[in-house]
């Protein structure tokens, strides 16, 4: 879902945050996408179709063209507090880290946390074997 697409039009920019072509929700609808490119712009009265968009949407009927509700949703969604960035170094297959980055981190986090992981990094041997960690 993409979080930050901003357009004039409520509709469009749920769609589109939602990952959704126009031509996928007017499939859905049982309409053309022309036709439902002018609901979506408000040229073409959407009363018929409310229920349905509702579902895809996950909203109430009359939350359809609400934007500031969508807008609710994602700042809830931006104000969880987990955040995971971890790291484990292969021993078996030389020269290979899995890095498991999930969650919200300000600008400040990331780079501090590279950093960390660039000065480990830093710290390994290379040998007759490949690259190796190099334990305290």
């Amino acid at each position: 879902m993409n979080n930050f697409y901003k357009s004039n039009y409520p509709l469009e920019e749920k769609r589109v945050q939602f990952g959704y072509t126009q031509k996928e929700i007017s499939k859905f609808l049982g309409i053309t996408q022309s036709q439902y490119s002018r609901v979506e712009k408000g040229k073409t009265n959407p009363k018929k179709h409310l229920k349905k968009l509702s579902e895809i949407f996950n909203c109430e009927p009359n939350e359809v063209f609400k934007e500031n509700l969508f807008r609710e949703k994602n700042i809830d969604f931006l104000k969880e507090e987990r955040n995971l960035f971890s790291r484990t170094f292969h021993d078996k297959k030389n020269g290979f880290v899995y890095l498991k980055v999930d969650g919200w981190f300000t600008k400040k986090q990331i780079i501090n946390n590279y950093e960390m992981l660039l000065n480990e990094l830093s710290k390994w041997n290379v040998n007759e074997n490949g690259i190796r960690w190099k334990y305290k």
